[in-house]
């Protein structure tokens, strides 16, 4: 009886075996396509290598900067699977900006992004003074093929440039000692400066004595009574709280300083080209949203200000003058050849919009 009992669990085994080889095993339908182009429920494709990106910048972590390339580190990553990996050293923690984009240049860490121009010096001519009346105009010049053309430069110093961004809106002036009105009030005053030409030349224009001061060392060097003022658009100055230690504050948009997110070249040009793709656009899609920010975050900065110290803001006829001092720094450019006219013309003709601009940044 043992015997037929097992022979019997046996049959019944295998008549279920062939039942169901017979019915055969429906494969199961594909849902659509996830964001990173996997199907419904399929696991995504790990990546063959991992790519560590490091990123440095001297700005605190509440300004748009670094808000910014936390959009920029989670689309990054997302879009590759995790095939990037981003780091972001914000407030100067791998140096001053200087260090930053050397580092970038030898390779030490893969990205940066700031007001640093010395690889592209051609750039300091969207920085020159008064040439830009408002945002539409900045972005006009920095996503045109004028500027496509200027950022190439960097790739002689290891660096390549994959957008220009705004550095933080438009620059204003401050000081511990008078209101700043007229050119004049400007006279004798310590004014800091990053070492930017154009800053310097248009401080020295308006007859202010230039010191320069690392951004990161600013705040003590106006509280010790190092320096009287400084410049710096109105997001940077509220978050590095300068209206703690400068009383006057004066709304002038004297200048525009572009942004440039460079990477290295090397490891740029080692990753797979659909990784330079991502990455591309995810820097877009980075520049919109500081810009975006900066615009959002400029009214509550300047409140800020307006709570702590004297904001005064100049007539059209008060910023001809400032306009007409200035003039000489365009002189000076043309005269060492570091712009010509027809250049500046062109860049003119771009402002207002009569050249073709936004087009894929590389």
């Amino acid at each position: 009886m043992r015997i037929v009992y097992r022979a019997w669990i046996l049959m019944a085994a295998l008549m279920v075996l062939v039942l169901g080889g017979c019915g055969g095993f429906e494969k199961p339908e594909e849902g659509p396509a996830s964001a990173t182009g996997q199907g419904k429920g399929v696991p995504a494709k790990k990546p063959e290598r991992i790519y560590s990106m490091q990123i440095g910048h001297s700005q605190p972590v509440d300004n748009p900067r670094h808000q910014s390339f936390l959009l920029f580190k989670k689309l990054l990553e997302e879009k590759t699977d995790g095939g990037i990996q981003v780091d972001i050293y914000p407030a100067g923690q791998l140096g001053s900006e200087a260090s930053m984009l050397e580092q970038v240049c030898d390779g030490t860490i893969q990205g940066f992004r700031g007001g640093q121009l010395e690889i592209v010096p051609k750039m300091l001519v969207f920085s020159l003074p008064f040439l830009c009346e408002d945002r539409t105009q900045a972005e006009r010049l920095v996503n045109s093929e004028f500027a496509r053309e200027i950022s190439m430069d960097s790739l002689k110093s290891g660096a390549t440039i994959l957008g220009i961004g705004d550095a933080g809106g438009f620059r204003q002036f401050s000081n511990s000692v008078r209101m700043i009105r007229r050119p004049e009030d400007l006279r004798g005053l310590k004014m800091r400066s990053n070492g930017m030409d154009t800053i310097n030349k248009t401080l020295e224009a308006l007859g202010a004595e230039v010191m320069t001061v690392p951004y990161n060392d600013l705040y003590m060097a106006l509280k010790a009574g190092t320096i009287d003022g400084q410049e710096n658009p109105w997001v940077n100055s509220s978050g590095m709280r300068f209206y703690e230690v400068q009383k006057y504050f004066t709304e002038v948009n004297y200048q525009f300083h572009p942004e440039p997110f460079y990477v290295n070249t090397r490891w740029y040009e080692s990753l797979p080209r659909e990784y330079q793709e991502i990455l591309e656009e995810c820097t877009q899609e980075m520049m919109k949203e500081n810009n975006r920010l900066i615009d959002e975050n400029e009214v509550q900065a300047m409140e800020n200000i307006r709570a702590n110290a004297e904001i005064y803001t100049l007539s059209s006829e008060e910023r001809q003058a400032f306009v007409e001092a200035t003039q000489v720094v365009y002189e000076e450019y043309m005269e060492n050849g570091l712009l010509t006219r027809d250049e500046l013309a062109r860049m003119k003709r771009i402002i207002r919009g009569e050249e073709e601009q936004d087009y894929p940044y590389r």
